[in-house]
Formats: C-alpha cells, sequence, structure tokens
C-alpha cells in the first residue's frame, strides 16, 4: 500500500465517520428565534466532530495499513 492509498483510505473512512458523527450529541430547543428553522440545534460541536472522525479514521487506517503490509504480506 503505498502513501497516496493511505491517504485515500483515510479520507475515504473520515468522510464516512464524519456523517455518522453529525447528529450525535444535537439538541432542539423549545424556544426558537425568529428566522430559524425548526430543527436547528443550539450547538453543533462540529470542531469535536471533526477531531474524533479524523483521529478515528486515522487510527482505523494505521491498522488496516499494518496488517496489510505486515501481517498479509505474502497475500
Amino acid at each position: 500500500m503505498s502513501i497516496v492509498s493511505f491517504f485515500v483510505v483515510v479520507f475515504i473512512l473520515w468522510l464516512i465517520l464524519f456523517f455518522i458523527f453529525l447528529p450525535i450529541g444535537l439538541e432542539i430547543p423549545e424556544n426558537h428565534e425568529f428566522g430559524h428553522a425548526n430543527s436547528s440545534p443550539k450547538k453543533t460541536y462540529l470542531i469535536l466532530k471533526l477531531t474524533l472522525s479524523f483521529l478515528t479514521s486515522f487510527i482505523t487506517s494505521l491498522i488496516f495499513y499494518y496488517l496489510l503490509n505486515f501481517h498479509f504480506n505474502n497475500v
């Protein structure tokens, strides 16, 4: 596995995990502000979700890279 394919795997996993993490922890307020959608959350925690999804995808890709290159190297 080359370094380019490693980062492609990281990006694909990050994208999938980011969309999985998006709805977690959202709170919809009882009183809505005028001009906002009824489903708009109080706080989105986007930086936390970006960081967690990146770290999870990077660690998962490292495990996949290790297994592919060192454990299953004769496949």
